[in-house]
């Protein structure tokens, strides 16, 4: 399974959405994701990879941007 793949079940499985309704650049905002939120994704994801996200990459706010992040912490 690709990353933006599991960035989307992490995300829908957070906002009990399915996963239809997550796409690589729905943002945060149509889904209703607040920076909280966010921030327990983006822990989700850290936890899930092994990864530290800086906290300068906090503004992610599309499940495209979050696995482009990871691809660049495993660089």
């Amino acid at each position: 399974m690709d990353q933006s793949r599991e960035i989307i079940e992490i995300i829908a499985n957070y906002k009990g959405l399915s996963i239809d309704e997550v796409t690589p650049a729905r943002t945060f905002e149509d889904l209703g994701i607040d920076s909280l939120d966010a921030i327990d994704i983006v822990y989700e994801v850290e936890e899930k990879y092994g990864i530290d996200v800086p906290q300068d990459a906090l503004d992610l706010n599309t499940a495209q941007t979050v696995a482009d992040q990871i691809g660049r912490a495993h660089v």
